[in-house]
């Protein structure tokens, strides 16, 4: 079993006596008469680590959640908190768990000093340590100067944090959170990752966190579970899962790629159409005569014009084709190159420098990559 430890304070506003736990759900399994939603869940999270669950709708994500949080009793699998069994103990002071969800659901009628004293008056914690407790929080969000306020007079991003202070004011042990960002406008939800992020590292918290949107999971997480059809497909750093995702659906998922399918030859190299072959990377151990995807992420392959003399450069590998579409979005130039093989569209996404000259809709263009920069994955047994 993974050891708890006490959670970092932050500066000049530290709350007491907070820890942080571990969490293990195993083999949790879940069904609404002859639906399953959850199919052998086993997720191990350790104390101070950050853990997204990330997926599609109906993924299975939020009933992980609520089945971590005690609103849904799984059928099968057991829960643990620390070296605490907490399977069947209901949502509570008893589990140790702190709750963000999308709707904030702050009290209307209560300030927000109010709404975040709340779950200490339920423990029936003395008066002065509860005022201790609201200050600290509320300095910790940096919302000390609104205490006096009603909900309907904050911005959502003012109410997102309430609803975050008001869940660690009494120091849980797990913070979980249900998509709280999902209501927000893009840059407000920026800000407020950095911010979730910085509050997270300064107290150590074990945060379980859902959603849907791959780039606030690879912000975040120490590590991501990514989920289809209520098990996980993959459970590893953001790192790992965009550069080495075991399956196509890890693949398409988390971020943009390229991926050419194709039989592997002796010779090391992957025939991706007649007559035509991409060398492979010696550690690919690609076996002769198996079916595997190549994937080649956008940003590292090189668009170029197909000009006289612009020989491909040594070990590289290429693909020919045209420019279908092209579009400057700031800090990057996006290609669609039309190849004769592969079928789809090879997406290319460039370094916009000022001394590069872009090209344009019609162009031939070579692109080429590195051997080492291949990801090959394994098809067959529903991998396809």
């Amino acid at each position: 079993m993974m050891q708890d430890r006490p959670a970092a304070g932050h500066r000049g506003a530290k709350l007491q006596g907070a820890r942080s736990a571990s969490v293990h759900l195993e083999a949790i399994s879940k069904s609404f008469g002859a639906t399953c939603i959850l199919s052998g869940v086993d997720l191990e999270v350790a104390a101070g680590e950050f853990v997204t669950l990330l997926g599609p709708s109906g993924s299975g994500k939020t009933s992980t959640l609520m089945v971590a949080a005690g609103f849904m009793l799984p059928d099968h699998g057991r829960i643990t908190v620390g070296d605490r069994d907490v399977t069947h103990v209901p949502p509570g002071r008893e589990r140790d768990m702190g709750i963000v969800f999308q709707n904030y659901a702050l009290f209307p009628h209560m300030t927000v000093a109010q709404n975040v004293s709340y779950p200490l008056k339920v423990r029936r914690l003395p008066r002065a340590e509860v005022s201790r407790r609201v200050d600290e929080a509320l300095r910790l969000v940096q919302l000390d100067m609104l205490a006096d306020r009603k909900p309907a007079k904050l911005s959502g991003g003012q109410q997102q944090r309430v609803a975050l202070a008001r869940a660690l004011v009494f120091e849980p042990s797990v913070l979980l959170m249900d998509e709280p960002m999902g209501a927000l406008d893009v840059r407000l939800k920026e800000e407020l990752q950095w911010e979730i992020r910085r509050l997270q590292r300064e107290l150590g918290a074990t945060v379980i966190y859902v959603t849907h949107d791959q780039n606030e999971a690879m912000l975040l997480s120490d590590r991501i579970a990514l989920m289809r059809d209520g098990r996980i497909e993959q459970c590893g750093s953001p790192q790992e899962l965009y550069r080495h995702p075991k399956t196509l659906f890890a693949a398409q998922f988390l971020g943009d790629s390229n991926l050419l399918t194709g039989t592997a030859t002796s010779d090391g190299k992957l025939e991706i159409g007649p007559g035509q072959a991409i060398e492979l990377p010696e550690t690919a151990a690609a076996t002769a005569g198996a079916r595997y995807a190549a994937l080649l992420r956008p940003e590292v392959l090189l668009a170029e014009p197909l000009l006289p003399g612009n020989d491909p450069a040594p070990g590289a590998c290429h693909l020919f084709g045209t420019v279908r579409d092209m579009a400057f979005v700031g800090q990057s130039i996006r290609y669609e190159i039309a190849c004769e093989s592969p079928a789809q569209p090879i997406l290319v996404h460039q370094v916009a420098r000022a001394t590069h000259s872009q090209m344009s809709t019609g162009q031939a263009a070579r692109v080429s990559w590195d051997t080492d920069d291949i990801h090959l994955i394994p098809l067959g047994d529903g991998n396809d």
